[in-house]
């Protein structure tokens, strides 16, 4: 597998961390949560970048977007049972226990993960490894950068009174982001049991089948770059490359396990350095694509492996982190 100057392995297990719970808190979480940029702060005007259309289903009513904006698709309220059982061939550990969580409110997210166009848009800059063509995923952003992003965008919208005051840009949280994956699919991926080569942006050598686990496949095709951005099928709710391509910041704080039970609206508070990572990324074997697969990523860490998807959502959301479980 090609380094790329890679600094960290992204594949790595999380280290086991010693047995000491989080501190068991409600909080009302904005969704402009962590965000380093200031109100008033310039953006750049907009750029020409492909749109697709919007999936709306009532969450929001928008008079106008930015023409750079990425294209959303609504998410309604429900519930889903979060992780993989340890019957799932190459379950780890931190993929459990498996939790019954409810989402109980609609929100909006990417129906694309943040192409470089959109943020050169925003940003004035392409932090990206891999350019040549604006509907490529950006990468190379760290966590904050990704946040940063979100709420320049949040203004962008609002002042051009597209974006009501009571609703933001932010990161999906670990269970909005699993959730909107899924799309109503209880298997291994949003297609179903499997993902092969072709069905993704992933090293198609090493395809997958719930039924059983790994399969090698020599002549598979890994292409060794990120793909411009809605190249494979999407999943039944309309979003593309929740499977590959690059991983995707979560709002969350990294614990080692999910919090098992009954949840609502769950988010990890968990202090340190690490954030959530989902959906797997091109250098990566199939299984690391599945719907449950998660892993710890340093805040600060910049590769070409990871970039992000947007939500759109009411300000203020009672966002629950009394169930965190271990954590780093």
């Amino acid at each position: 597998m090609t380094d790329h100057n890679r600094s960290l392995p992204l594949h790595a297990s999380p280290a086991v961390p010693a047995p000491a719970f989080g501190l068991r808190i409600s909080l009302r979480l904005y969704a402009g949560l962590a965000v380093f940029a200031l109100a008033g702060l310039a953006v750049a005007p907009a750029a020409s970048v492909r749109m697709e259309p919007e999936v709306n289903q009532g969450v929001l009513a928008m008079p106008c977007r930015f023409a750079a904006a990425p294209v959303l698709a609504d998410i309604p309220a429900g519930v889903f049972v979060m992780g993989s059982p340890p019957s799932e061939p190459e379950h780890a550990p931190w993929e459990g226990p498996q939790t019954i969580v409810t989402i109980s409110y609609g929100f909006k997210i990417g129906r694309f993960e943040v192409t470089q166009g959109q943020w050169q848009a925003v940003m004035t800059n392409n932090p990206s490894y891999y350019t040549g063509n604006s509907n490529l995923p950006v990468e190379q952003v760290t966590w904050a950068d990704a946040t940063n992003y979100c709420w320049r965008l949040t203004l962008r919208e609002r002042q051009s009174a597209c974006l009501p005051e009571d609703w933001a840009y932010r990161l999906p949280s670990e269970a909005e982001w699993e959730y909107a994956c899924r799309a109503g699919s209880t298997n291994a991926f949003a297609y179903g049991p499997a993902l092969l080569s072709g069905m993704a942006n992933f090293d198609g050598h090493y395809e997958y089948d719930s039924s059983i686990g790994t399969i090698s496949d020599p002549a598979g095709v890994w292409a060794d770059q990120t793909a411009p951005v809605g190249q494979y099928a999407p999943n039944a709710w309309g979003l593309y490359d929740t499977h590959g391509n690059t991983w995707e910041w979560c709002l969350d704080g990294w614990t080692y396990y999910l919090p098992g039970g009954s949840v609502t609206n769950p988010v990890s508070s968990a202090s340190g350095v690490q954030r959530v990572i989902r959906g797997g990324g091109l250098y990566d074997e199939a299984r690391n694509c599945r719907c449950a697969y998660r892993l710890p990523c340093s805040a600060d860490y910049v590769t070409q492996e990871v970039g992000f998807r947007v939500v759109l959502a009411p300000v203020q959301l009672e966002l629950d982190t009394t169930a965190e479980g271990h954590r780093l």
